[in-house]
């Protein structure tokens, strides 16, 4: 990838906020391959710096996110919260100011959001959880469709 690594001031543009930093402390400085498998180890632990990283270092790594979810075996015995979790974080990161910044990762979630609705039975072990998983897919992609139209009505 052509994109150089975030830096510090991308993964914490707010200082001295705890979350941002750490975020930082996880996935500053990791390559996105590096990135993957770190995020890989310990899924539960890493997922929500997703959700305080800063928009820079947000676009860098959300690509682990995507590997993460499409590569995920079938949940058989518990409940997913990963995908549910992910589903979250990644909204947070779209609000009003940052709308314009993500626009180009628009497709990547649109079509991420599918793939989970189409193999919705990978994450959730019963269809209560399935159900919750995709309702909050569906809503992610609502908000980000609801901040584009807001954005284009400005």
């Amino acid at each position: 990838m052509a994109e150089r690594l975030p830096t510090k001031d991308d993964f914490v543009p707010h200082p001295p906020d705890l979350d941002e930093v750490c975020a930082w402390e996880h996935f500053g400085g990791l390559t996105l391959e590096e990135a993957k498998a770190r995020f890989a180890e310990n899924a539960l632990c890493y997922q929500e710096d997703f959700m305080f990283m800063g928009t820079n270092a947000f676009l860098f790594y959300f690509p682990v996110l995507d590997h993460y979810l499409r590569s995920a075996p079938d949940k058989e015995n518990d409940d997913d919260y990963e995908s549910w979790i992910i589903s979250q974080c990644i909204r947070a990161q779209f609000e009003p100011e940052t709308i314009d910044r993500l626009q180009r990762l628009i497709p990547a979630i649109v079509d991420l959001a599918k793939f989970i609705h189409d193999n919705i039975s990978r994450f959730g072990c019963d269809e209560s959880e399935q159900r919750r998983v995709a309702t909050s897919w569906s809503d992610l992609v609502s908000h980000i469709d609801s901040l584009k139209t807001t954005g284009r009505t400005m």
